[in-house]
């Protein structure tokens, strides 16, 4: 009988929901056991758990803004505040027949759960459009970034946590300080120096040498209900102590499903529990890079489908959310790789919202620590952890600055702003530490 892939949502008010989410992350007997409670009220319906995930809460409902006063309390001196949950999800496998139905069901509420794709070539060949530009070295694009002024106001990171929510970092080269841990997760900082978060921990720490690294893996295969349980222990850590500051995301979607038959599917709706954990973060007080994705119409990355290659098409999910900071990718000469994905967003019609550098030798290339191929670091997933180093530095250099403030101060900032402000294919500009330094606090 076909399965479904699907993340259930549950009517579920509970105090103390941070410490059973903890709970059940690091017993798999106690994961189990809470996951089997929900699943009692859908009895009969051949509902089956999914293996590694676990019941993740919600402190709002689709309909209802989270709970902002509360959440802000998370950045401040204002720590280990509970919040009563809204509704719990939980990741499972549904047989196609029953999915209607169980739709209908009062109390519950049936989303995908679905793929995601990591936005670069790491461990393969990068696509870019011929004619290929060479890479550039870490000093050439810190010198484009403009981050001398920064560091030499004496910031260059220290005391900062940023949140990598990708496939594992490896921490006997990066600085991997904590992150994501239970008892099925590989430990933080435990992923080969070729993975693609290790990619993105170098990229980070051109910008912010001396940031720390929270590692987040997604737990199994990349997808929606990985991604969101990531979020909420971010969500989590940050109750605890108020780290990590910000999170680098590179990855999303690479095709756009019909609305007819998955009206409900993360690219079309922006109260998917994904997207609504996103911003309980932000709202938290940590901003969120996204990637904008490799399906730009030049040259899109050989993954791309037909449905979402091209403007309009191609920037979308979480990607799109007007709360991220969505990044493009240029090469050192500042012109935009063919591949890098194009606006309008599905959500957000101004999308990306900036550009970063990509094709650099961070971690990948000769004499890198991952080595090669692939010859350099690539992909909007590389261009994104680059922006999210520049947003570290600032925020070490500014402690307390919002994501909203963050976000103005790297558009205001941005050189080689399009004509009108903005376009599809760089959003406002590329991003410049240095000038958005100049407009904070």
């Amino acid at each position: 009988m076909p399965q479904v892939n699907v993340l259930l949502e549950f009517e579920d008010v509970r105090q103390g929901a941070f410490g059973l989410f903890s709970l059940a992350a690091e017993s798999p007997a106690e994961g189990v056991q809470a996951a089997e409670n929900l699943l009692d009220r859908v009895a009969g319906f051949g509902v089956e758990l999914e293996e590694e995930q676990i019941p993740v809460p919600m402190f709002s409902e689709p309909s209802a803004a989270p709970p902002v006063d509360e959440l802000r309390a998370f950045g401040t001196a204002e720590l280990s505040v509970e919040l009563p949950s809204a509704t719990t999800v939980l990741a499972a496998r549904v047989p196609d027949e029953s999915l209607e139905e169980l739709d209908q069901r009062a109390g519950v509420r049936v989303w995908p759960n679905s793929e995601l794709t990591l936005f670069s070539g790491s461990g393969a060949a990068p696509v870019d459009c011929r004619p290929f530009q060479p890479g550039a070295t870490i000093e050439e694009i810190q010198q484009a970034l403009g981050v001398q002024v920064v560091w030499e106001e004496g910031h260059s990171g220290e005391g900062i946590v940023i949140g990598i929510i990708d496939e594992g970092v490896n921490g006997d080269v990066y600085p991997v300080r904590g992150g994501f841990e239970g008892a099925n997760a590989p430990a933080p900082g435990s992923a080969p120096i070729t993975s693609h978060g290790s990619m993105c921990a170098a990229d980070c720490l051109v910008a912010a040498p001396d940031v720390a690294i929270y590692d987040y893996p997604f737990l199994g295969v990349p997808n929606s209900g990985g991604a969101l349980a990531m979020f909420q222990s971010v969500l989590d850590q940050r109750r605890l102590d108020g780290t990590p500051h910000l999170t680098n995301n590179s990855y999303g979607f690479t095709g756009v499903p019909s609305p007819d038959r998955f009206p409900k599917h993360e690219i079309w709706d922006p109260q998917h529990p994904l997207h609504r954990k996103v911003r309980e973060v932000i709202v938290s007080g940590a901003p969120a890079f996204f990637a904008a994705g490799n399906c730009g119409a030049d040259c899109p990355s050989g993954n791309c489908d037909a449905s979402g290659i091209g403007p309009g098409k191609s920037i979308h999910a979480s990607n799109s959310l007007e709360e991220v900071i969505t990044i493009a990718a240029v090469n050192k000469n500042r012109t935009r790789i063919g591949y890098s994905s194009q606006g309008p967003g599905m959500f957000m019609a101004e999308k990306p919202d900036l550009a970063a550098y990509s094709h650099l030798f961070a971690n990948f290339g000769q004499g890198r620590p991952g080595g090669e191929p692939p010859p350099f670091d690539n992909g909007t997933s590389a261009a994104t952890p680059v922006a999210c180093g520049v947003g570290a530095l600032l925020l070490g250099a500014h402690p307390g600055t919002s994501p909203g403030r963050l976000k103005q101060a790297l558009i205001a900032s941005a050189v080689d702003v399009p004509a009108g402000g903005w376009n599809a294919d760089i959003g406002h500009g590329v991003i410049h530490a240095g000038g958005a330094f100049a407009q904070l606090p």
